[in-house]
């Protein structure tokens, strides 16, 4: 029985490859940008001139609502809802392009809408929070920054601004990436980093902006007091959990094309940067906060995936580390700050990795085996101590409390030094020279995983270094893009020959591969993979009349088969360092933007800024006129 190579629709329907996307869908996208700028600025002149009176009207409701100014609050809040609706977008994206491969621009998929959107609307509420900057200096934040025409604009807004603008960036550069490189398909490439990089920056910048009014109308937002009184403390530590498990997609939808220890060190590294955060700005019980926060969006976002027909991915809980977190902040009271932190971080990368190494058991497409222990233990504790440390100082800097750590500078750049140290050793892999052997047997029609029916077998795998498939990461079948997303697990025998806990996908449009993943060794074999014409590309055929020997090729060669081969490649490494260098830089803008607003919270002038008279020592400002109790009151 002959298994043909192309896929069942006709090569020629496949959308394009390395092209790019449709240059008309580009000038729409450009030109709705453009209309939608230049309406938004027309309401900003509008409201710096004294107009813009529905724009007035819900200020006024949200300072009502929390006690920040709508100059504040307007943008800040919508800021972070288009950060969320970015992410939702993102996720939903990512799983359609596993479950159906490529597709032809912008508007080639239903998943890019609310991504676009969102990441439209973060650039535009920069706009708005700049063009929404009091003039008036009673109103003013003393955290500002004075710009030429401008005024002071609050530091927070010109974040939103920088971050929005740099994930808005991302988007014609990423077109400009797959022209020259081709589709590679990876979460981790250097224009996908920028929109995190940006979406991140514009949320803290959110936060920040926020923060900003409070202190204008004489009430401080972090501090010990129940979350839903200060909730910008568990906003900003929530930001980062969403970090934690975004940037660990790959992982948790059973694809990832870098080694595992990954998973831990992002997890343990943000996650506990989060919480930890959190807990430093808000007091008792503020992780609790994060995670309501947290899991009603993450866990409402997999829902929502799922029930618009798409893949669902996995997802990390981070309640152990919450508790964990307070427990460590309980017990080590009486020392400093920034010891505890260091502590509860360590705690969050030993007893934090336990959790999940428990969780993934049952809740991971790719649960962690024994063979991540002895790298995965000290990693995860290192970057869990990484980033409770940096989340102290970061808090510190929020409160213009860093006076209090002895050369925080240093300490910053050494923990940030050990943490891209970890890395560095994580992006190391190998590929040795194996082969596989593979059988295809019991060909039949069986239902797919993306629903319908395709042919399946049972496949049957022998290496020629079969202690490979001995105590790894991972050694089993992926199947995408065929529809669906296909999983199976190879079991070995006792002749050390493989077989697939499941039949198999190799009909339609699926690619099937064996992936194998032991230490620094990461490398697939293709089973199944369809000709596909605006490639150029053959395709495997599967090996339905008799075993077909293959040798084991690196990973990400096969999951990135659109990447083109004529590529320049001597700049891709050069291009990969500088968009990383440029996400650095906006961290360090968010980091700088706090000690500014920290220090002039410490100085206590922000409740009189120049021109306006100065309260007695002690006093606080009034609440605005007919202004109910904050939420952010202390």
């Amino acid at each position: 029985m002959t298994l043909p190579l192309a896929a069942t629709a006709p090569p020629s329907s496949l959308p394009p490859a390395g092209d790019g996307a449709p240059l008309a869908d580009i000038a729409l996208v450009g030109g709705i940008i453009s209309a939608a700028t230049a309406v938004l600025l027309a309401v900003v002149i509008a409201y710096r001139r004294g107009g813009a009176r529905p724009l007035r009207q819900i200020g006024e409701l949200l300072e009502r609502m929390f006690g920040i100014p709508g100059w504040a609050a307007i943008p800040g809040l919508a800021a972070l809802g288009a950060a969320v609706l970015t992410f939702g977008g993102a996720i939903w994206d990512i799983g359609v392009h596993i479950d159906e491969g490529r597709d032809t621009g912008p508007f080639g998929t239903t998943a890019h809408y609310p991504l676009l959107v969102g990441l439209v609307l973060t650039y535009l509420m920069g706009i708005l929070a700049v063009g929404m900057a009091p003039r008036s200096p009673g109103r003013q934040s003393r955290a500002g920054i004075e710009l030429p025409g401008l005024g002071r604009i609050p530091v927070g807004a010109l974040l939103i601004l920088t971050g929005g603008g740099f994930a808005m960036l991302g988007f014609p550069l990423d077109d400009l990436w797959h022209r020259i490189f081709g589709q590679d398909v990876t979460l981790w490439g250097p224009t996908h980093t920028m929109f995190f990089g940006g979406l991140i920056t514009a949320a803290c910048g959110a936060v920040i902006l926020m923060a900003e009014g409070a202190r204008v109308e004489g009430r401080e937002p972090f501090g010990a007091a129940p979350a839903w009184r200060r909730p910008l403390a568990a906003i900003l530590g929530g930001i980062f959990l969403f970090v934690a498990v975004h940037a660990t997609d790959e992982f948790n939808w059973a694809v990832p094309q870098y080694r595992q220890v990954w998973q831990p060190l992002l997890l343990m590294f943000f996650g506990g940067f989060g919480l930890i955060l959190t807990r430093a700005l808000g007091g008792r019980g503020a992780t609790i906060g994060t995670l309501a926060v947290f899991l009603p969006l993450q866990l409402g976002e997999v829902v929502l995936i799922g029930a618009l027909g798409t893949t669902q991915p996995a997802s990390v809980l981070f309640v152990v580390e919450a508790l964990v977190i307070e427990l460590v902040w309980f017990r080590a009271a009486s020392t400093s700050t920034l010891r505890k932190g260091a502590l509860a971080g360590l705690a969050v990368g030993t007893v934090g990795f336990a959790a999940e190494y428990g969780w993934s058991q049952f809740a991971m497409p790719l649960p962690w085996r024994p063979a991540l222990l002895v790298e995965g233990i000290p990693t995860a504790a290192l970057a869990g101590l990484g980033g409770g440390v940096l989340a102290v100082l970061l808090a510190k800097a929020l409160t213009g409390t860093l006076r209090d750590v002895t050369r925080p500078l240093p300490v910053a750049l050494g923990t940030a030094a050990m943490v891209l140290a970890l890395c560095v050793n994580a992006a190391i892999s190998t590929t040795p020279p194996v082969d596989a052997t593979l059988s295809l047997s019991n060909v039949r029609e069986g239902p797919s995983d993306g629903g319908g029916r395709t042919q399946v077998a049972d496949l049957e795998v022998r290496l020629s270094r079969p202690d490979l498939a001995v105590d790894g990461n991972w050694i089993h079948v992926l199947g995408w893009q065929g529809g669906g997303r296909h999983e199976a697990r190879l079991i070995r025998r006792p002749d050390g020959s493989l077989r697939s806990s499941r039949p198999v996908p190799i009909g339609g449009t699926w690619k099937t591969f064996v992936r194998l993943h032991k230490g620094r060794t990461q490398v697939a074999v293709p089973i199944r993979m369809p000709a596909d014409a605006p490639l150029d590309f053959a395709g495997f055929a599967a090996p339905v009349d008799g075993p077909v020997t293959r040798p084991l090729l690196r990973d990400s060669k096969l999951l990135q088969i659109e990447r083109k081969d004529d590529g320049p490649f001597w700049a891709w490494t050069p291009a990969m360092l500088f968009v990383m260098a440029l996400n650095l830089a906006l961290m360090s803008l968010v980091a700088a933007g706090a000690v500014r607003s920290g220090r002039v919270a410490a100085a206590g002038d922000d409740a009189s800024p120049p021109g306006a008279a100065s309260p007695p020592d002690g006093a606080v400002r009034p609440a605005v006129a007919g202004a109910r109790t904050p939420e952010l009151a202390g």
